[in-house]
C-alpha cells in the first residue's frame, strides 16, 4: 500500500478504546457468490476521505460476515462490485440482512460509475424501533414533504408554518425515541429545511443548531448542515479578509495562525472548536479554488496538525493532506498488482526506469479502439524509451484475451481483476482515461492527453529534457 494511503486506515471516528464494541453483519447476497463485499465509510465529513472498515469473500451459497469495533453510531456502506447500500451501525449490535439480487456479472456497455444501481438491504429483524427502520420511516415522511412542497422550495416561498407543521408531525411520530442519533438526524434534517427554505436567518440558525451544541463530528446530518451553513465562509464571513490578505497569508507567509485569528473576528466562529473546524473546511475550499499555492496550503495543514489540541482536528488535517495528494502531480499513484493474459503479475514498480503511459479502457468502448490504434504508432516510435500499459476494466479477463487474439497489440495489457476499488482510487468515471508517470513512478499528468489529442508532443519534450540531463 502506498504511503499516501496509510491514513485510509486511520479511521477518524473508529478509535479502538475502552468503550468500543464489536458490531457484526451477517448476510446473504444471492448472485454475488465468489465476489468480495466491502464495508466502507468516510474517515471524516470534512475531507470525505474513504475508509475501508472490513471486507470478506462471499461464499458459494451467498453468505458473508463482517465485523468492526466501534464506539458510536456511524453511517457505513456495503459495496459489492460498483453497487453500494447505506447502513447505520450501532456499537455492539448484530445485523442479519439479505441483499436483494442483482446481476453483478452483467457487462454494462457504459461507465457503470455514472449509472450505479443501489444495493437494496433487507433487515431480517423487522423491529420497527431499530435505527435503520426508524430512519427509513422518517426519510419517507421527509421525501413526501419535499414532493408536496417542491414548487414552494423552487420559488423560495416555503412558509415557516409548513416546516413547523412537518416538525411537529415528526416529533409526535418519534416522541418515544431515546436514540440520540435518530433524534439528531431528525433535528438537523429539519435545520436543513429551515436553511434552504430561508425561514430562519443566519443568526437564528446559528443559535438554534450550532451555538452551545456539541459538535457531532461523525453524524451525517449534523455535518451536512454544518458544511452547508459554513459554505465558503472563509471567503464570505464577516472577518474583513480581502483577496490580497489571503494571498499574503497563504502564498507569501504560510501563516495559518493569523488566518485562524482573522476568521475568528466573526461572531459565528468565536468558539475555538468551531473556528478550527471552519478553518479546515476552508483549507479544502482554498485548495480547490486554483487561486492559491497548494504546496503552502498542505504545509499550513501540517503545522496546524502538530499544534492543535483537538485530536479529531489533527486527524482531519492529516486526512485532508492525504486526499489532496491523491493523483496529484509529483506524487505516486495508488499501486496495483495486476495480471496479464499470460498470468504475469505487474505492479507500478515493474515500470520504473522509463516514462510510463497508462490507459484505462474496455474492449466494448468505441473511443478506446480509436486510441488503441493511435497507440500502435506511438509504440513503434517510442516503445524503447516509454512503457505503454493498457488496463482493461472488462468484467471478464476472457474478453481481454479474445480482444488481444484479434488485434495482436504488442505493448503490456493488464486486467483490472474486476477490482472496481482500483478504478475508484484512480477516479475512472469514463473510458478511455490516461495517466503519465516519470521514470521514478511519480505522476507527470493525470488525466494525461489521449494519443489523439497530441500526447506525442509531450513525449518528445520529456525525452528531450531527459537527453539534456548530464549522465553521471
Amino acid at each position: 500500500m502506498q504511503k499516501s494511503f496509510i491514513p485510509f486506515l486511520v479511521l477518524l471516528f473508529l478509535s479502538i478504546g475502552l468503550h468500543s464494541q464489536n458490531t457484526i453483519i451477517i448476510g446473504n447476497a444471492s448472485g454475488a457468490e465468489g465476489l468480495r463485499i466491502r464495508l466502507n465509510t468516510l474517515s471524516d465529513y470534512i475531507s470525505e476521505l474513504p475508509a475501508k472498515l472490513d471486507e470478506s469473500m462471499i461464499d458459494s451459497i451467498g453468505n458473508f460476515k463482517l465485523k468492526i469495533a466501534i464506539n458510536e453510531t456511524i453511517l457505513a456502506q456495503l459495496q459489492i462490485d460498483i453497487y453500494k447500500g447505506d447502513i447505520f451501525l450501532e456499537p455492539g449490535k448484530t445485523y442479519n440482512i439479505t441483499l436483494n439480487p442483482l446481476n453483478y456479472k452483467e457487462e454494462i456497455k457504459e461507465s457503470p460509475f455514472l449509472n450505479r444501481k443501489k444495493l437494496e438491504i433487507v433487515f431480517k429483524n423487522q423491529d420497527t424501533n431499530e435505527l435503520n427502520q426508524q430512519i427509513s420511516r422518517f426519510n419517507g415522511l421527509y421525501d413526501d414533504f419535499l414532493i408536496d412542497n417542491a414548487g414552494s422550495f423552487l420559488r423560495n416561498k416555503t412558509t415557516k408554518a409548513k416546516i413547523d407543521s412537518f416538525q411537529l408531525k415528526s416529533n409526535a411520530l418519534f416522541s418515544a425515541s431515546k436514540n440520540a442519533y435518530l433524534n439528531n438526524y431528525i433535528k438537523y434534517r429539519i435545520a436543513g429545511l429551515e436553511q434552504s427554505g430561508r425561514v430562519k436567518n443566519t443568526s437564528k440558525l446559528f443559535t438554534s443548531y450550532i451555538r452551545n451544541q456539541t459538535v457531532l463530528y461523525n453524524h451525517v446530518e449534523y455535518m451536512f448542515f454544518f458544511n452547508q451553513f459554513y459554505e465558503k465562509f472563509i471567503f464570505n464571513g464577516k472577518h474583513n479578509l480581502k483577496k490580497d490578505d489571503f494571498s499574503r497569508l497563504i502564498n507569501s507567509e504560510k501563516n495559518y495562525i493569523s488566518l485562524l485569528d482573522s476568521i475568528g473576528k466573526d461572531s459565528l466562529v468565536k468558539n475555538e472548536v468551531i473556528r478550527e473546524l471552519v478553518f479546515l473546511k476552508g483549507m479544502k475550499e482554498l485548495f480547490y479554488s486554483n487561486a492559491f499555492n497548494n504546496d503552502n496550503i498542505i504545509d499550513m495543514l501540517k503545522k496546524f496538525s502538530l499544534k492543535t489540541k483537538f485530536k479529531t482536528h489533527k486527524l482531519i488535517a492529516q486526512n485532508l493532506i492525504t486526499s489532496f495528494n491523491i493523483l496529484r502531480i509529483g506524487t505516486k499513484p495508488p499501486d496495483f498488482n495486476l495480471k496479464s493474459v499470460k498470468d504475469e503479475t505487474f505492479s507500478l514498480k515493474s515500470f520504473e526506469g522509463k516514462y510510463t503511459y497508462i490507459g484505462f479502457f474496455t474492449t466494448w468502448c468505441a473511443g478506446c479502439m480509436i486510441e488503441n490504434e493511435a497507440i500502435t504508432d506511438l509504440y513503434k516510435k517510442h516503445g524503447n524509451t516509454i512503457n505503454f500499459v493498457s488496463i482493461s476494466a472488462d468484467k471478464q479477463q476472457l474478453s481481454l484475451r479474445y480482444f488481444l487474439e484479434k488485434h495482436k497489440y504488442n505493448w503490456v495489457f493488464l486486467h483490472s481483476g474486476n477490482d472496481n476499488e482500483l478504478l475508484e482510487k484512480y477516479g475512472v468515471l469514463t473510458y478511455p482515461v490516461f495517466l503519465l508517470l516519470d521514470p521514478q513512478g511519480n505522476i507527470v499528468n493525470y488525466p494525461a492527453l489521449k494519443p489523439s489529442e497530441g500526447i506525442e508532443n509531450e513525449f518528445n519534450l520529456l525525452l528531450k529534457k531527459e537527453d539534456e540531463i548530464p549522465k553521471e
